[in-house]
C-alpha cells in the first residue's frame, strides 16, 4: 500500500511539473513599457533571438515624438561594444504623434550627419539619400505606427512600417553603425535617452 501511495504521489508530482513547464512554454513574451507604449522583451530577426536592451521616450520641446527600443543579440551597457557587436539588431520606433515623412527623413539624416565624421559621411551619403527616399515613400507616420530599422547580417538595413517592408535594403554594416550613433553615439540629441537604451540610469 505504501508503495502504491508513493507511486501516486510521484505521478501527481510529475503531472504538476509537466503542467508548470507547459505554462512556462505557453506564457507570452513579457513586455516593457514607456509612456504607455509596450515593447516585447524578446524578438527574432533573421533567425537570431534578440533581447530588448533598453527603451525610452524621445521628445522635443516637451512634445512626445516617439518611443524607441534597441534590440541586440545580448544585453550591453557600453555604446562602443554595441556599435561593434556582430549579428542582427533592431531599432524600433513607435510614433507618439503624426509626423510627416519629409520631417522624419530630415531628422534621421541630421542625426546621421551629427554623429558621423565628414570623411565617413561622404562615403555614406548615397545610402543616406536612399534612406531618405525610403522614409519619404511612407507619406506620413501616424501616431501608433511602428517603424523598424533592422540590420540583417550579409544583407544590410531593412526598413519596415507596421510589419511591411518599405523600399529596398540598404547595404553595409557601416551604415547601420552610423544609424545607431543617432541614439547611442557621442553627439546624441538626448543623453538621457542614450542611457535608457543602454540599460543605464538616466543622466
Amino acid at each position: 500500500m505504501n508503495k502504491m501511495n508513493e507511486g501516486g504521489r510521484l505521478a501527481r508530482g510529475l503531472l504538476a511539473l509537466a503542467a508548470a513547464v507547459s505554462c512556462l512554454i505557453a506564457s507570452p513574451v513579457r513586455a516593457a513599457e514607456v509612456a504607455g507604449v509596450k515593447m516585447d522583451d524578446e524578438a527574432t530577426l533573421s533567425g537570431q533571438p534578440l533581447v530588448l536592451n533598453g527603451l525610452g521616450l524621445r521628445s522635443k520641446m516637451f512634445i512626445k515624438v516617439y518611443v524607441v527600443g534597441l534590440y541586440l543579440p545580448h544585453r550591453e551597457t557600453l555604446a562602443s561594444e554595441v556599435l561593434g557587436m556582430p549579428g542582427a539588431k533592431r531599432v524600433q520606433l513607435v510614433m507618439m504623434r503624426d509626423v510627416g515623412a519629409e520631417l522624419l527623413a530630415d531628422n534621421l539624416s541630421k542625426g546621421l550627419a551629427d554623429g558621423t565624421a565628414k570623411a565617413e559621411l561622404a562615403q555614406l551619403q548615397p545610402r543616406v539619400e536612399s534612406l531618405k527616399a525610403v522614409m519619404r515613400s511612407v507619406g506620413e507616420a501616424h501616431k501608433g505606427s511602428r517603424i523598424q530599422l533592422d540590420y540583417l547580417p550579409g544583407v544590410g538595413t531593412r526598413v519596415s512600417l507596421d510589419g511591411k517592408t518599405i523600399g529596398s535594403d540598404i547595404p553595409g554594416e557601416d551604415f547601420y553603425r552610423a544609424l545607431l550613433r543617432i541614439w547611442i553615439g557621442e553627439a546624441v540629441g538626448s543623453k538621457p535617452l542614450k542611457a535608457e537604451l543602454l540599460g543605464l540610469p538616466r543622466t
